[in-house]
């Protein structure tokens, strides 16, 4: 439960930050993120340095350099990487999806906990720190040939992180558009980096054929177009939180692939693609197949001071309330996708 907390809150704390939060992505992890100056000690910039004048001394084939842009600028990046820093849980899948292992990765305790995809993180993986804050001295010790961060990290530290090794910036959460294409865009593009473009391509196809053969299982079961509502809640103040899930998120369009409509709206852009409500939002979604995700020692709906309510919902009387089960990863990239597309399938039609 705690794990659970911890991730939520701190989503919910970036989302609290005002104008300036819009434009960092949340780290949807369970840990909390302080200043990566902390982790900045003087060996570190020893480290960083010895480790950048290396990158600079090394000889270049200039036909192999490429520039790539990302939401900090530009980077330029000779060769195909060999080592690659991963420090957001989201990259680390997409290397394992295009067959790439990472020499470094943050927090892979939590990594291992939370993210459930069919390919394994190997054990030879170096875990550099936390998300957030992760350890120089340790990334600089691996040596390097590129880092890949969220931009939440990177707006403190990249300076840091480009005086070891190029450096490439994504934002999973535009303030504009939807998750979901960003998601595709920026797998693409670290397939490009590391040469895997067929690769990537193979694992998109795939990606697709799940959700096609989701939709085909879902009609012939009698969902084609149904309205459905995905939550994700909580305990906060003995009281149910529940975040539902809007139309820009990554998880919103997926599951739209699969045939199903989106019935939850939100007036305002919600940049993390979510609203957040109490229980009593519930009462007027009306006839829909209503989809959640609780922790396993949180689920507030059979709390005692909610389940009378929750008993009383339509949805729920009707048997259309469906938990997904603790484990299911919202913030993933295509191997996530294709987890969570299965789940629907196996909740909505009781496989």
């Amino acid at each position: 439960m705690q794990r659970f907390l911890a991730l939520i809150g701190l989503v919910s704390m970036l989302a609290a930050c005002g104008s300036s939060a819009a434009t960092q992505a949340p780290t949807t992890a369970p840990t909390t993120a302080a200043a990566a100056t902390a982790t900045t000690t003087p060996e570190a910039t020893a480290a960083a340095t010895e480790a950048a004048a290396e990158a600079t001394t090394a000889p270049a084939d200039t036909a192999d350099t490429r520039t790539i842009k990302h939401v900090m600028g530009e980077t330029t990046i000779t060769g195909v990487p060999q080592k690659v820093v991963v420090l957001e849980w989201v990259y680390v899948e997409n290397l394992l999806a295009l067959g790439v292992q990472p020499a470094g990765v943050a927090d892979i305790e939590g990594y291992n906990k939370w993210v459930d995809v069919p390919v394994e993180l190997g054990p030879a993986a170096v875990d550099v720190g936390t998300r957030g804050e992760a350890n120089l001295e340790t990334i600089a010790s691996i040596k390097p040939d590129l880092i890949i961060t969220l931009q939440y990290d990177a707006e403190k530290n990249y300076a840091q992180y480009s005086a070891i090794a190029p450096t490439l910036v994504f934002n999973a959460y535009p303030e504009s558009g939807d998750q979901y294409t960003e998601m595709i865009e920026t797998f693409n593009t670290i397939a490009d980096v590391l040469g895997k473009t067929e690769e990537a391509k193979a694992v998109l196809s795939k990606m697709e054929q799940t959700y096609a053969e989701a939709k085909q299982t879902l009609a012939a079961a009698g969902f084609e177009n149904a309205p459905y509502v995905l939550a994700q809640a909580y305990t906060s103040n003995s009281a149910a939180e529940i975040r539902l899930f809007t139309d820009n998120s990554m998880i919103a369009k997926l599951i739209a692939k699969t045939g199903l409509k989106n019935a939850w709206t939100d007036s305002t852009f919600q940049v993390y693609g979510f609203s957040t409500v109490g229980s009593e939002a519930l009462a007027g979604l009306g006839d829909i197949h209503f989809m959640y995700v609780v922790a396993d020692d949180d689920n507030p709906f059979a709390s005692g001071a909610i389940k009378p309510f929750w008993d009383s919902l339509d949805f729920v009387k009707k048997g259309q309330a469906y938990p997904l089960g603790g484990d299911v990863w919202f913030f993933g990239g295509p191997l996530s996708a294709e987890v969570l597309a299965e789940r629907v399938v196996k909740s909505l039609t009781k496989q």
